[in-house]
């Protein structure tokens, strides 16, 4: 680092490490996010509220403890926000004590140590991925994002602001979201004139039922998109089910997926996965993604070993269902 660098310390719980929350959900795949594995980091660029960008490097050199040293000298507001975007993109605040007694009926998963699940620094940002990751290849979610930082946040995620201005046609023809482009603009411009907020989508003292059905009133959010934010708000009770919670479910437990074109078949075998999940409550979501996410580690090593522009690309379904 520079000598006008700035360096934060930032506690964590013990038990608290580094690589395996970073490397527990696929955004630590997604730009601008890249995890070095050589080095045993996470590496990005923070867009702070002021419009300016901040590089920050997290490691983890000693316990209790984590390290974020930043490119540039960071002024008081800033070394604050920075703080504030790592802790939450990194759950550090989570309690895990009621998710460990759940987990132990589940011996497997316990002794992965499975825990907190990586995030983003902010609630637009984890909604825009969750949109660009709707009804496509991961390798074109990929695509989506990197354009997205490149084209429209200069390196760093978007703003609302930046997507506003930037425009829902630009954003088709520049960033390659197709139809979503409409979508991620009507969301940019309702961060900035407060609708989003006013659902009061991050308040943890509303119910997910109220929550869940705020998100479902939002243009271009589906049950898919809305209980995926649901987890990423922190609220796992619900399960965010889609074509890879079918794919994963009929291999993983020895069962016949229906075809697309049995409706029937389809609404009952959702129903089976949601009683299956049931008796982790409150933590379905969890529950069903480290399940999921040790298929994917046995398939491809553990996560901290995957490089964001090589085994970060391979979750297709031809490779999974090898």
């Amino acid at each position: 680092m520079p000598a006008d660098s700035s360096t934060l310390t930032l506690p964590v719980p013990a038990g608290f490490e580094l690589r395996r929350v970073v490397c527990s959900y696929g955004y630590f795949i997604l730009h601008p996010n890249h995890w070095d594995v050589a080095n045993g980091c996470l590496g990005r660029t923070l867009t702070l509220a002021n419009g300016r960008l901040a590089r920050v490097v997290v490691d983890q050199p000693q316990r209790p403890r984590l390290r974020v040293r930043c490119a540039r000298r960071l002024d008081t507001a800033e070394r604050a926000e920075v703080k504030r975007q790592v802790t939450r993109m990194l759950r550090v605040s989570e309690d895990q004590a009621a998710w460990r007694r759940v987990i132990r009926i589940e011996p497997a998963l316990a002794r992965r140590r499975y825990g907190r699940m990586f995030r983003s620094p902010t609630l637009f940002e984890d909604i825009v991925k969750t949109i660009t990751s709707c009804n496509v290849t991961w390798g074109n979610t990929i695509t989506m994002n990197r354009r997205l930082c490149r084209e429209v946040g200069g390196g760093g995620f978007p703003s609302p602001q930046q997507v506003a201005d930037f425009g829902a046609e630009a954003l088709r023809e520049r960033c390659g979201v197709g139809y979503r482009a409409e979508r991620i603009h009507r969301m940019a411009r309702g961060f900035l004139d407060g609708s989003v907020a006013a659902l009061r989508l991050e308040d943890p003292a509303r119910p997910t039922d109220a929550v869940l059905a705020d998100l479902l009133s939002l243009n271009g959010i589906g049950p898919y998109a809305a209980g995926n934010i649901c987890q990423l708000l922190g609220r796992y009770d619900c399960l965010a089910i889609d074509s890879e919670t079918y794919r994963h479910y009929a291999k993983h437990h020895g069962v016949t997926r229906p075809g697309t074109k049995d409706a029937a078949g389809l609404k009952k075998f959702h129903a089976r996965i949601e009683a299956h999940y049931a008796r982790f409550q409150p933590f379905a979501f969890k529950a069903y993604w480290f399940e999921l996410w040790s298929a994917y580690e046995a398939a491809f090593g553990r996560a901290w070993t995957w490089d964001r522009e090589t085994t970060g690309t391979q979750f297709t379904a031809a490779v999974l269902n090898r």
